[in-house]
This record gives C-alpha cells, structure tokens and sequence, in this order.
C-alpha cells in the first residue's frame, strides 16, 4: 500500500506560539516518514486549542506526538483512499 497521493495534501495548523511551531516541525516529520507531500499553512488560533485539519476536517487537537501524528495522517489516507 503506498501512502503517496497524486497531489500534495493541505494541512491546516491552527495554534499560537510554541505550539504552532512545534505542531509544524512534527507535522512535517511525520509527512516526511510517510513520503506523503503536504503543504502546511498557519493560522492564529486566537487562544483556543490548538488543531490540524486536512481539507477543513479536523484530523487532531492538541500538542500530538509525531509517531501519534503519523497514525493519524495513515487513518486519513486509508479513508481517502480511492
């Protein structure tokens, strides 16, 4: 089963500050580990948890660890496989 998509997927992190960074350096390890192709944009969560969607679903809450971050993006593929 390959996890790579024809187009690069989307990823929305939405969180301030320390989380927003560190949600991006594991979002992006995990993508890596995976071989899938993501860009990643940024939002200000303006004080609410933080969250990572992929086309406008959430696909998590919270600070996640990157091996948690990896099986979320595998439960995503699998569900959008076509």
């Amino acid at each position: 089963m390959s996890n790579r998509h024809p187009e690069p997927i989307t990823v929305t992190i939405i969180a301030d500050g320390e989380d927003a960074l560190r949600l991006f350096r594991r979002v992006r390890c995990a993508a890596r580990a995976l071989h899938l192709d993501v860009i990643i944009e940024e939002h200000g969560s303006r004080g609410k948890p933080a969250q990572v969607k992929i086309a406008n679903d959430p696909l998590f809450e919270g600070l996640q660890r990157t091996e948690d971050i990896e099986q979320f993006f595998k439960d995503w593929s699998a569900s959008h496989q076509k």
